[in-house]
C-alpha cells in the first residue's frame, strides 16, 4: 500500500505551498442544507473549529462538517478499516485484513447499536452524517484520493460513526486469550519433557500477575467496598494441562491474524498496544487552592495526529444552560471525548477490564464444512450463518473508481461468518474440521453499546452527579474517568460492565483449572458460561450479570488530596500475584483483570507524594514537569544491582571471570556512568526534541545531559542483553525460545529474579535456575557473572558493524547518545511523502542516514510515554511508535480557569493544507502547550475565518 505513486500525485498538486497559516480574517456564506437554524463555524489562527449553533442537532452538522473538511481521508480509511471494507479504497493488500475485521464482526455491533438508540444521539448522528455529506457534495477529495484512483466516496452514515466508536473501545478492550493458553501448553510440554513444573514456569516465573512496582489508585478500596481476601489455591495449583486440539486451534487463528494491524495488537500485553496517565491534585496541595488535573492518553502516533481539537457550543432551547465545551474528538464521531466544560473537565485512562472470553467450542459440521450447531452440555444449538461480499479497488490502470467484486473467498475462508448466540453472537474465527471444534469469541462490545451516549451527555453535565450518572451508559472499552470542577472537588470513576462468570461466582474457583485469561471450554463440561442478569444496573447494556456499580473501583474527594491513575491496578487485586482470590461482598469472586502496567503510576505517585512532602504548594508548571518526566523507573530500581554486581567483581576472592569482568575497562566506564545517572534520558544530540526546548532553534546538549543520554543507552543496552541473556537463555535451553515473554512479562521476570535471589538463589518456582552459569563456585557469583557480561555485551554490541550509523564504531560511551537509537516517524496509512518525517517541505528530517525519524527523550514505561522493544538489538529497534495523544493541564479556578493542550500533529490531515498539517507537532515535540480557548467572546476576537451556514 506504500507505494511511490503518492509521492508523485503530491509533487502534481504542487505542495510548495506557503507553510504559514491563513492570517487574514475572511467571512463566508454557505448553504447548510438540513440545518434547522442558522450556524457558524469560528476558525482560531491554529485552525481550531468553535462551533455555534443554536441546537445540538446543528452542533453536531456543523462538527461533521468540520471534520469532513480537515480529516475525511482520515475517516474514511477508519471507518473502512473498522468495517472490513478497506479493499475497496486501498486495493486487494487489504482482502485478508477485511475478512478478518468482518469475522469479528464491529460493523454488525454498530448496527446492533443503532437500532437500540435513544432518539436524541440517533438525531445526532443523523445530523453529523447530513455535515460530513454537505462537506463532500461541495469539495473535492483530499489528494490521498487521486493516488487511489478514486473519485467519489460513499456518503457518510450514522452506523459509520458508531463503528469508529466501536473500533475505538475495541482496541482498548478486546483481549485474545491465545497468547497465554498457546505458552503455557508449550511451558507444560516442556516441563513434562525435562522435568520441571511448567505450570509453576509460566504462572510464577515468567507470566506474574504481580506488577513490577505496587503503586495503586485507591488504597483501601477493597476494604471499604466489602471485598475480602479468600485463602484459595493459587492459579498454579489449578491450571490445566492444555490439550493438542486447542493448540491447533489458537495457533490456527494467531497465525491468520498476527499481522493485522486492527487485531493482531490485542494478542499483546496492553502497555503495547494503548496506555494512558492523569492525575489530579486538590486544591489543598496547590498553589491557588484550586484542582489541578493533568491527562495524556496513549495511542498509536500517526499522521493526522488520532483527535483533533475542537470547541462546541450550542444555546439549544431545550436545556436550562447553554453547551460550552472545548477538547479533542475522535473524526467520525459528535463528541468531544476529553476536554472541558464551564464547570468542570475530565481526562481519561485505560482500564485494563477483562470482557473477553474464547472458547473451545464442540462443532456440528454440514457438507461444506461449515457448522450447523455448536454442542452444550449434549444439547445442539443452532448457530447463525452470515454471507459475506467482498470488494476491492484496482489501482494502477490510470482509470478511476474500478472496484470489482473479489470471488475467489471460500465460505471457510471469510464468505460465511458462523456466529454463536451463546455467546452474545459473538464469532467461531478458527474451525479445524479433523475434530469437529472450533474457536469463538465473547465479549461485551458484540451487541448494543452505548458509549457515545455517555459522553454527550458528559459534555451536558453541570454537576458531579449528573457527570457520575452519564457515566453509567459507559458500557464496553472500560476507562479510568478523572474529573475535577470549580467547586474544587475530585473524583476517579471506573467505566464498563464486567460480566461474572458461572464458576468464579458459584465454585469460587476457575472450573477445570481454566481462568478467564486462558480459552474457556464451551461445551458445558465446566462452568465457564456468562451469568444472566439477574441484578440489572442502571443503564445497563450488556445482556449479563455484570458487577455492581458500588464494586467498581472509584473515589470522590480522598483524605489523602490527590488521585492517580497510568493503567495500573487501581485497588491491588494482583498484588499477591493471584487475581482470582477476593470475595466479593455478596459471594463469589472479584475479578477485574489478570495485568496491569505498574511503572508509570510508580514514577507519578512517587513525584506527587514528594512534592506534598516538600511542603510547598504545587504548581502548574510543576505538574507540567511531571508530565515531561521520562526517567524509567525500572531503571532506578534495576541499576543497583548492576552496581553491586560491579563492586562484588572488584571484591577479595572474587571468582576470576566475574573479576575479570570488574576489572574490563568499558565494564567500569559504564559502570561509573550508571552510578552518575539521576535516570532521565535526554536526547544527547542538538537535533534531538528535549523538554521545554525552543523547537524552532534547537540548543546544543550540555554536558549534564550528554552524560544522562548515554547513561540511558548504556543502561537500554545492558537491560536488552540481561533478558537475552537470563530469560531467554534459561527457556531456549528448554526448548522454548519460539515461546518467549512478552516485553511486560520479562521486565517482570527479570525484576522478580534479582528481588527475590536472596530467597531462592536464582531459581524459579518451576525449579529451573535463571543463573546457570557453568564452573561458577556459587549462585551469587553466576548472577553477578550474568549481569556484568550483559553490560560487557551491550557494549559490543554498540562498537559493532550493526550500530555504525548511530556510533560509527566508537568504543567511547561519550558517542551513546541516546536520541540517536530513540526515534519516532509519524505514518500515515499511505506511508511516503505523507510521513512525518518524510519527502515533504515541512521542517523535520530524520536524525542521520540509516536512522530515519525525529530524536526524543524516553523509554520503557516511562511518564511521557514512549516505549520500544526491551530486546531491541539492533540500530533501528530502538524507535518507538506511540506515545501521548494529548498533553493536557487544567487549573479548576472559580474564575479564570486554565486550560493548556497539545497534540502530536495539525488540525488538518489534509498535506496540502500546508502547516495546517504539523502546526502543533513542534510545540508536542518538546512538552510545550498551547490555550484551550472556552470563552467564546475570545474565540470570537481571534477568529481568522468565519463560515456561517443557512439552512437548506
Amino acid at each position: 500500500m506504500r507505494t511511490s505513486l503518492f509521492r508523485r500525485s503530491l509533487l502534481t498538486l504542487g505542495l510548495a505551498t506557503a507553510l504559514a497559516l491563513p492570517v487574514q480574517a475572511q467571512t463566508i456564506q454557505l448553504d447548510g442544507p438540513g440545518l434547522k437554524a442558522p450556524g457558524s463555524i469560528s476558525v482560531d489562527p491554529e485552525g481550531v473549529p468553535t462551533i455555534l449553533a443554536s441546537n445540538d442537532f446543528d452542533a453536531a452538522w456543523l462538527l461533521g462538517y468540520a471534520h469532513a473538511q480537515a480529516r475525511f481521508f482520515q475517516m474514511d480509511f477508519s471507518r473502512r478499516g473498522s468495517s472490513g471494507t478497506l479493499a475497496e479504497l486501498v486495493g486487494p493488500a487489504a482482502l485478508s485484513n477485511d475478512v478478518q475485521i468482518r469475522t469479528l464482526g464491529l460493523r454488525r455491533a454498530a448496527w446492533a447499536t443503532y437500532v437500540a438508540l435513544n432518539d436524541e444521539l440517533r438525531g445526532v448522528l443523523k445530523a453529523y452524517s447530513d455535515g460530513v455529506n454537505a462537506w463532500l457534495a461541495a469539495n473535492p477529495l483530499p489528494p490521498e484520493y487521486a493516488g487511489l484512483e478514486i473519485s467519489r466516496a460513499q456518503p457518510w452514515t450514522p452506523v459509520d460513526s458508531l463503528v469508529i466508536g466501536k473500533i475505538l473501545a475495541f482496541n482498548l478492550s478486546f483481549d485474545l486469550d491465545i497468547d497465554p493458553t498457546l505458552r503455557l501448553a508449550a511451558y507444560q510440554a516442556a516441563g513434562q519433557a525435562a522435568g520441571f513444573n511448567g505450570t509453576a514456569l509460566f504462572f510464577e516465573d515468567t507470566h506474574r500477575t504481580a506488577p513490577g512496582d505496587d503503586r495503586i489508585s485507591i488504597p483501601g478500596f477493597l476494604t471499604k467496598a466489602g471485598v475480602n481476601r479468600d485463602a484459595s489455591k493459587s492459579v498454579v495449583d489449578q491450571a490445566p494441562v492444555i490439550d493438542p486440539s486447542l493448540v491447533r486451534l489458537a495457533s490456527n487463528y494467531r497465525a491468520a491474524i498476527e499481522n493485522h494491524p486492527l487485531i493482531a495488537p490485542t494478542l499483546q500485553f496492553r502497555e503495547g498496544r494503548g496506555a494512558s496517565n492523569w492525575w489530579i491534585i486538590g486544591g489543598q496541595h496547590t498553589q491557588s487552592g484550586s484542582p489541578i488535573l493533568a491527562n495524556d492518553p496513549h495511542l498509536s502516533l500517526n499522521t493526522p495526529a488520532t483527535f483533533m481539537e475542537t470547541h462546541i457550543t450550542s444555546t439549544d432551547a431545550r436545556y436550562p444552560n447553554p453547551m460550552n465545551v472545548v477538547g479533542t474528538s475522535a473524526p467520525g464521531t459528535p463528541v468531544n471525548l476529553m476536554g472541558c466544560t464551564d464547570f468542570h473537565c475530565w481526562g481519561l485512562t485505560t482500564n485494563p477490564l477483562d470482557v473477553t472470553d474464547a472458547y473451545q467450542e464442540q462443532l456440528r459440521l454440514n457438507t461444506y464444512g461449515l457448522p450447523s450447531h455448536t454442542i452444550y452440555q449434549g444439547q445442539l444449538e443452532p448457530v447463525v450463518i452470515v454471507f459475506q461480499s467482498y470488494y476491492a479497488n484496482s489501482i494502477g490502470d490510470g482509470v478511476a473508481d474500478t472496484v470489482g467484486r473479489v470471488n475467489d473467498i471460500g465460505y471457510l475462508n471469510g464468505a460465511a461468518t458462523v456466529l454463536v448466540p451463546r455467546r452474545n453472537f459473538g464469532p467461531i474465527v478458527s474451525i479445524d474440521t479433523a475434530s469437529s471444534t472450533g474457536l469463538s469469541v465473547q465479549y461485551t462490545g458484540w451487541g448494543a453499546t452505548f458509549e457515545l451516549e455517555a459522553f454527550r451527555r458528559v459534555s451536558r453535565a453541570e454537576n458531579l452527579s449528573e457527570f457520575r450518572e452519564a457515566l453509567t451508559y459507559f458500557d464496553v472499552g472500560s476507562q479510568n474517568f478523572a474529573y475535577a470542577d470549580k467547586e474544587g472537588n475530585i473524583a476517579y470513576y471506573t467505566t464498563a460492565e464486567a460480566p461474572i462468570r458461572d464458576d468464579l461466582q458459584n465454585l469460587l474457583t476457575a472450573d477445570g483449572g481454566r481462568p478467564p485469561f486462558l480459552i474457556r471450554d464451551g461445551s458445558g463440561t465446566f462452568r465457564h458460561e456468562w451469568l444472566p442478569v439477574s441484578n440489572p444496573q442502571q443503564n445497563q447494556a450488556v445482556p449479563f450479570e455484570v458487577l455492581s456499580l458500588a464494586e467498581m473501583p472509584q473515589s470522590v474527594n480522598p483524605a489523602s488530596g490527590y488521585i492517580a491513575n497510568a493503567n495500573n491496578d487501581p485497588v491491588g487485586v494482583t498484588l499477591d500475584n493471584n487475581p482470582l482470590n477476593q470475595l466479593r461482598p455478596g459471594g463469589g469472586l472479584y475479578y477485574l483483570e489478570k495485568g496491569y502496567s505498574a511503572y508509570r503510576m510508580g514514577r507519578i505517585d512517587r513525584m506527587i507524594q514528594s512534592a506534598i512532602a516538600s511542603g510547598q504548594p504545587i504548581s502548574v508548571n510543576q505538574v507540567k514537569q511531571m508530565q515531561a518526566n521520562n526517567q524509567p523507573l525500572d531503571a532506578e530500581l534495576l541499576t543497583p544491582y548492576l552496581l553491586t554486581a560491579g563492586s562484588n567483581a572488584l571484591g577479595d576472592g572474587a571468582w576470576a571471570p566475574l573479576a575479570a569482568l570488574g576489572a574490563d575497562a568499558g565494564v567500569q566506564a559504564a559502570l561509573v556512568r550508571l552510578a552518575q545517572w539521576d535516570f532521565s534520558t535526554p536526547t544527547g544530540i542538538q537535533q534531538g526534541f528535549d523538554p521545554f526546548d525552543n523547537p524552532t532553534a534547537l540548543p546544543a546538549p550540555s554536558d549534564a545531559e550528554i552524560l544522562n543520554s548515554t547513561a540511558a543507552t548504556v543502561f537500554v543496552g545492558w537491560r536488552s542483553k540481561a533478558i537475552r541473556n537470563i530469560v531467554d537463555a534459561t527457556l531456549s535451553q528448554v526448548g522454548l525460545g519460539s515461546a518467549l515473554p512478552g516485553n511486560e512479562e520479562s521486565a517482570r521476570t527479570l525484576k522478580n529474579l534479582l528481588d527475590n535471589f536472596g530467597a531462592a538463589g536464582g531459581v524459579g518456582a518451576s525449579g529451573l535456575n535463571f543463573f546457570n552459569v557453568a564452573d561458577a563456585p556459587d549462585a551469587a557469583s553466576a548472577r553477578d557473572f550474568l549481569l556484568l557480561k550483559s553490560l560487557r555485551d551491550a557494549l559490543d554490541m554498540y562498537a559493532s558493524d550493526d550500530f555504525t550509523a548511530a556510533f560509527a564504531n566508537s568504543t567511547n560511551i561519550d558517542d551513546y547518545r541516546w536520541g540517536l537509537l530513540h526515534r519516532i516517524v509519524f505514518d500515515h496509512p499511505l506511508g511516503g511523502a505523507l510521513n512525518i518525517p518524510g519527502p515533504n517541505p515541512f521542517p523535520f528530517t530524520d536524525v542521520g542516514p540509516g536512522l530515519p525519524g525525529l530524536a526524543r527523550p524516553g523509554g520503557y514505561e516511562v511518564v511521557d510515554a514512549s516505549s520500544h522493544s526491551l530486546r531491541a538489538d539492533g540500530v533501528n529497534e530502538f524507535m518507538f511508535g506511540s506515545g501521548p495523544n494529548r498533553r493536557f493541564v487544567g487549573h479548576m479556578t472559580p474564575t479564570g480557569a486554565t486550560y493548556e493542550q497539545i497534540l502530536p500533529g495539525g488540525q488538518s490531515g489534509v498535506i496540502t493544507d500546508g502547516a495546517a498539517y504539523i502546526s502543533q507537532l513542534p510545540r508536542w515535540l518538546t512538552n510545550l502547550y498551547k490555550p484551550l480557548v472556552i470563552d467564546v467572546d475570545t474565540v470570537q476576537a481571534i477568529e481568522i475565518q468565519r463560515v456561517d451556514f443557512q439552512p437548506r
